[in-house]
């Protein structure tokens, strides 16, 4: 165990196997005709961002019980775990980001409404890639329209989510489904 009190993966053998899993479960649930895009999850009222939160239920995608908001200690209204984006290109699913939080309901609020570069990060890689001008010290100066544009892009993938309780698994298998899905915007450089 960890300092926290955190226990190892006993089996990093039976991790990998279970982030297969994990991706065969995700790719059929993004290949599914029902399945739904970004925008179809949130409604924008009175210039705020709302999650549809019978649609979420009514996907599976419930709050998780044990979610914890770390500075006030009482239980969030969250979903932690994995989530994948995928967008249709010739008819086919393709995976493109896989991501992960313990507040996967306002992550997604943040790709696709975030004020931020750092709330919208996968918009504003897909911008940069764009555009080398672009940096995170002038995108909101001269660039806030090509980061609009790719937020609006971000809102039409597809998304599908996957409940992960564990850290260690959280972390282990984001890495593990960008690899086994071969999603074209994750990187893991370091900073």
């Amino acid at each position: 165990m960890n300092y926290n009190k955190e226990p190892y993966p006993i089996d990093l053998q039976e991790l990998l196997i279970k982030a297969n899993n994990i991706a065969t479960i995700l790719t059929q649930k993004l290949n599914d005709d029902d399945c739904l895009t970004l925008s179809d999850l949130y409604k924008v009222k009175s210039g705020k961002t709302y999650r549809k939160t019978e649609l979420w239920n009514t996907l599976g995608y419930g709050p998780s019980p044990d979610t914890k908001n770390v500075n006030e200690g009482k239980t969030k209204n969250e979903f932690k775990g994995v989530y994948v984006f995928a967008e249709l290109n010739n008819d086919k699913v393709n995976p493109i980001y896989v991501g992960i939080s313990r507040t996967i309901y306002r992550r997604l609020r943040q790709h696709g409404w975030g004020k931020k570069h750092n709330e919208c990060s996968l918009a504003y890689l897909m911008a940069k890639k764009d555009n080398v001008a672009i940096s995170r010290a002038n995108i909101h100066k001269n660039f806030d329209e090509e980061l609009i544009r790719k937020k609006e892009e971000v809102k039409s993938f597809k998304v599908a989510l996957f409940p992960i309780k564990n850290d260690y698994e959280l972390y282990f298998i984001e890495v593990a489904l960008a690899g086994i899905l071969k999603t074209k915007w994750n990187s893991f450089r370091t900073h």
